[in-house]
């Protein structure tokens, strides 16, 4: 593509302009420690004399907390002299981040008679606002809350050790663990998963839960967008025997471009072909020793042919999607398929009950430390859980490490990172905190060959306060991205990192996606970005000129900036920084303006695999009774993995391991 090469080349400049970097406070995160006199303590029980202090009014009671994303809601019934039960009955936070934790914790508190309850990693801010609505209601029932934080919990020791058998061990709940245990499970397999966090979802819970797939149905649909025409005109100027494996690829796709402009061209184009491609241009990157990366062709076709069927698979667990495409950030082209539920949340809110009902079996709090090896073939691993307990998993068919990358380290990622020149001083990661590298080292241990481990992506539209996707993220065709000064500075509808090394450059790393009413209406309820609003997460005004007060802007540089790119749409091309796919204007107030800075999103290296989703040791030989999927995974990504294709990736070769596992 013409715009191919320019994007590398603007990327490469702009990371070299990183060592000036200044670096601002570091955010707060999920992880931050509990106010001061809210520690939950470690040890002790209630003395008799506090259990005889307890006192209510008997009824119902309502209680508020401030959560994640709003307000948590509760109903605490008591009787005179204890809590009988708790009921959330309103919240917005993300439902499968606290589907446990809003079961575990009233559990808790009902059985203990105490609000000393340990908060659940990874939904901390959730389970601070639900202890906080107890609490509240709590004092209008009469009580007195102070006594019941008194009343300390003895944490539990290591029991017995336990020992278990099944036919498919999977090793890690997030997507492609979800995927990898229904797929077994539907074959007849018998299925324990293991997972490190108190929480199922790792990456795939947090993310949007968009799929990319070619759908010959949706694209007969959907209304060609301006620019895309000359995107694909720009393909058949390519030259293919540059490609290596990826030549056939570009060969067909070239028929099919060609075929389309000599037809309807009305409605949008997208073929396997065209994802395989755009796969490879978007993934192939240089180290920092001058060195290229691509991502692996055979790979990188199985995930584009099976990842639409991959998505009807999954109405399986309940899962509804909509009609509509859209194009991910940094996905290259509009075909993202979105889910009629809660975005990432929607596979585990669907797919736990789902899995259960097949009778998946799932440990949470239990820890993968080490596989079993007997004559050369894995045959099981080790685990522990939290509280220290040993636990030994045996597996009749095989073990499916399904663990995530390691961007929930920093540490780690700064360890491995040959891409970025400079990483700022107060780098953040989005990722979930389980993911630190656990599966990758476990099967490196055992000889697995690593690849990629190089390559660190990060999220540029993450939130500075929340570290993750928090406010207005429209499809890059419908907003525009403005630094601090309020001018444009990049490519929207570019690469992820091309967009991070941009984002850096500016003034303390940040800038603001700049929406209007019809942008925003196109992905967001009005009740959604009230709140954003009503917190302070996202800045709004009737006028651009009120918005740019709002940020420290001039004023007549931001409406200048919005005119000129809205001049650009009309004349659908964008002489500043080749914009290709420009969709919608910003035009209707209200206006709205979120801030971003980019932070660790996803690592694309890990174990290597093959297309049967069986890992391979450092001499190119299937390593018997392991197999992997997801971000566990190295190959596919290459450099710089598409927006939208995480999912996927987890997904399909979540599916593709199982099933194979399953038919052993």
């Amino acid at each position: 593509m013409k715009g191919f090469k320019k994007l590398l080349c603007l990327t490469l400049c702009l990371l070299m302009a990183l060592a000036c970097f200044g670096c601002a406070a570091p955010a707060e995160t999920e992880e931050t420690p509990a106010p001061e006199g809210q520690e939950t303590p470690d040890t002790a029980t209630p003395s008799p004399e506090e259990e005889a202090a307890l006192s209510f009014t008997p009824g119902t009671y309502e209680g508020k907390g401030t959560g994640r994303n709003g307000d948590i809601t509760v109903a605490v019934t008591v009787s005179e002299t204890a809590i009988t039960s708790i009921e959330v009955t309103s919240h917005a936070e993300t439902e499968g981040v606290v589907m446990i934790p809003f079961e575990s914790i009233p559990q808790a508190i009902v059985e203990h008679q105490s609000l000393a309850v340990d908060t659940v990693a990874g939904a901390t801010l959730s389970s601070r606002g639900l202890i906080a609505a107890v609490e509240e209601a709590v004092e209008a029932a009469g009580g007195d809350a102070g006594l019941l934080y008194d009343r300390t919990i003895a944490p539990e020791g290591p029991g017995e050790p336990e020992e278990y058998t099944a036919d498919v061990i999977v090793v890690g709940c997030g997507g492609a663990g979800m995927a990898a245990s229904i797929a077994a499970a539907e074959l007849g397999a018998s299925v324990i998963v293991l997972e490190k966090g108190e929480i199922v979802g790792g990456n795939t819970v947090l993310s949007g839960g968009q799929v990319n797939a070619a759908d010959p149905e949706l694209n007969s649909i959907t209304p060609t967008e301006a620019g895309q025409i000359e995107t694909l005109k720009g393909f058949l100027e390519e030259d293919e025997s540059t490609y290596g494996d990826f030549a056939p690829a570009l060969i067909e796709l070239k028929k099919e471009i060609t075929d389309y402009l000599a037809g309807d061209t009305t409605y949008m184009f997208d073929s396997v072909n065209l994802h395989i491609i755009q796969c490879y241009q978007g993934g192939s990157r240089q180290d920092l020793d001058g060195n290229w990366y691509h991502g692996d062709y055979e790979l990188i076709k199985t995930l584009c042919e099976n990842s639409l069927d991959t998505i009807k698979w999954t109405e399986n667990w309940g899962i509804e999607w909509t009609d509509t495409l859209a194009t991910v950030y940094g996905g290259l082209w509009k075909r993202g398929h979105q889910n009629t539920g809660t975005k990432g949340s929607a596979f585990f809110t669907e797919g736990l009950p789902y899995a259960e009902s097949l009778g998946v079996e799932i440990m949470l709090s239990t820890a993968g430390k080490e596989l079993i090896v007997e004559d050369g073939a894995v045959v099981g691993i080790r685990a522990e859980k939290s509280n220290g307990t040993e636990v030994t998993c045996y597996a009749n068919k095989g073990v499916i490490m399904a663990t995530g990358g390691y961007g929930g380290s920093v540490e780690l990622v700064r360890e491995y990172n040959n891409f970025w020149p400079v990483l700022p001083d107060d780098l953040t990661t989005d990722c979930a905190a389980t993911i630190t590298g656990d599966g990758i080292f476990m099967c490196r241990d055992i000889g697995a060959n690593l690849v990629g481990m190089e390559f660190v992506q990060l999220m540029a539209l993450s939130h500075p306060v929340h570290l993750d996707s928090t406010g207005l993220q429209s499809a890059p065709e419908n907003t525009l991205y403005v630094n601090k000064e309020g001018l444009r500075f990049v490519n929207e509808y570019a690469a992820r990192d091309v967009i991070a090394a941009a984002a850096f450059a500016q003034t303390d790393g940040m800038f603001y996606g700049i929406d209007d009413a019809n942008s925003a209406a196109v992905r967001y309820s009005q009740e959604q970005l009230d709140g954003w609003v009503e917190r302070g997460d996202v800045w709004r005004s009737d006028t651009l000129e009120g918005l740019a007060e709002q940020l420290g802007m001039d004023p007549e540089v931001l409406v200048n900036t919005v005119e000129i790119y809205n001049s650009y749409v009309d004349a659908g091309y964008d002489p500043d920084f080749e914009k290709d796919v420009m969709a919608m204007k910003i035009e209707t107030g209200p206006f709205y303006a979120t801030p971003h800075k980019p932070n660790v999103h996803h690592t694309m290296g890990g174990v290597q695999i093959n297309t049967s989703a069986q890992v391979i040791d450092t001499e190119g030989n299937v390593i018997p009774g392991l197999w992997a999927a997801g971000e566990v995974t190295g190959g596919i990504h290459a450099g710089n993995r598409l927006g939208g294709n995480a999912v996927a990736d987890a997904l399909t070769f979540g599916r593709i391991a199982g099933t194979n596992v399953a038919e052993q």
